[in-house]
């Protein structure tokens, strides 16, 4: 993540040269296709998407590119810029692959056999989109995958089918139960505007994003996660839990998005309680969200954003000290009017809506906080709204 006030970053076009370019001296021979797919941030809507709830994300303006070219033998040798190291592994035995590579094989092995294509390749992955930020770098990885390898065989799979397809790469190789908002929102996203999901019909609508004058500035903690490591299975589990204990209160109603907010109060168990009140408010967040971003009210807007860090804080648990501290820093400046933890939570980024004018002033006033408090600076970037998942002529 680039320093707020430092060097331009890249734009996506010198990006994809670069990839290209790398992929040439690489593997001496030239890509047969490149694709690039963005990071996203969330709006609003977290921990809903396997709840069959509501989220609002954006793609951002950093990407992961992948530059592939075809192989007859089965095998997957991928070169990722981002460890500085090459891999391989067999579509054929792509549940033995290990650390970064894992991923990958997945990608290749479901892919395979979702298009009759089984076919290895070879793959140079690179991009200006941190890891491990909460800017949902895996679900970039795999939706430029995806994309290349769609182009690369002539496959006739939806978009739709993509995204499921990189979520299985997820639950079967990864072993984490991940929803689909990541994936979704890199593949579907639309420049200057916000997708209002609805993972129950798995549809969208686009939203425009008309805030004039403001910004979204990312802050990262620098507190790195696994969320297979992490509590988040924990949370997936609780959550159906929570769904059990009041569905007979709600005749049978076998999701989370018609919960009565007057049904919380029946469930006998602390924890449970605490994880539903954050997802029926937080669906009704979205809802309030999408009417602030379409009215221009920056105000209200930031306003959401703190009663949702405050529930995924408090009744959902995901947060850390160091997401709390950089949240608060800035929901004290004058020029940010909302700030909250943002993604699967332990770690990662805060979401922070800040005017223009103020980007500067706020990065340094937080950071200077957190230096304090954690003994080092933040880094911070500021951020506009792009489109999803391309390939590159």
């Amino acid at each position: 993540m680039a320093e707020v006030g430092g060097a331009p970053h890249r734009g996506l076009e010198e990006l994809v040269a670069a990839q290209r370019a790398a992929f040439r001296d690489h593997f001496a021979r030239s890509p047969s296709v490149t694709a690039s797919a963005p990071g996203r941030i969330n709006v609003i809507g977290e921990h809903t998407d396997y709840n069959e709830g509501l989220a609002l994300p954006g793609a951002i303006d950093r990407w992961i590119v992948a530059s592939l070219s075809p192989r007859d033998d089965g095998l997957l040798r991928v070169h990722s810029e981002a460890f500085a190291e090459t891999r391989e592994a067999r579509l054929a035995d792509a549940a033995a692959a290990e650390g970064w590579s894992s991923l990958i094989a997945g990608v290749g092995a479901l892919f395979a056999g979702l298009s009759g294509a089984p076919r290895g390749f070879d793959a140079l992955i690179g991009g200006d989109l941190p890891m491990g930020a909460g800017l949902s770098s895996s679900a970039a990885v795999e939706m430029a995958l995806l994309n290349g390898l769609r182009a690369l065989t002539g496959a006739a799979i939806g978009d739709l089918e993509l995204v499921r397809t990189a979520q299985r790469v997820e639950h079967e190789q990864l072993g984490v139960a991940t929803g689909l908002m990541d994936q979704y929102a890199s593949q579907f996203a639309r420049p200057a505007a916000l997708l209002l999901i609805d993972f129950r019909s798995l549809t969208h609508e686009v939203i425009a994003c008309p805030l004039d004058g403001w910004a979204w500035m990312l802050i990262d903690s620098g507190v790195r996660h696994r969320l297979a490591d992490s509590a988040y299975d924990d949370r997936v589990a609780e959550s159906r839990r929570a769904l059990e204990a009041v569905g007979p209160r709600t005749s049978g109603e076998r999701s989370l998005r018609r919960v009565a907010t007057s049904a919380i109060d029946g469930i006998e168990e602390p924890l449970l309680r605490r994880r539903l009140r954050h997802l029926v408010s937080e669906n009704a967040r979205v809802r309030e969200a999408v009417a602030a971003v379409a009215g221009g009210t920056a105000d209200e807007l930031g306003r959401l954003l703190l009663a949702s860090h405050a529930s995924l804080r408090d009744d959902y648990e995901v947060s850390c000290d160091e997401l709390d501290r950089l949240v608060d820093a800035a929901a004290a400046q004058d020029g940010c009017v909302g700030a909250r933890m943002m993604g699967g939570g332990f770690g990662g980024c805060t979401l922070n809506l800040v005017r223009d004018d103020a980007v500067d002033a706020v990065a340094a006033a937080v950071g200077a906080d957190f230096h304090r408090r954690f003994g080092r600076v933040p880094a911070a970037a500021a951020y506009r709204l792009v489109a999803g998942a391309a390939v590159h002529a």
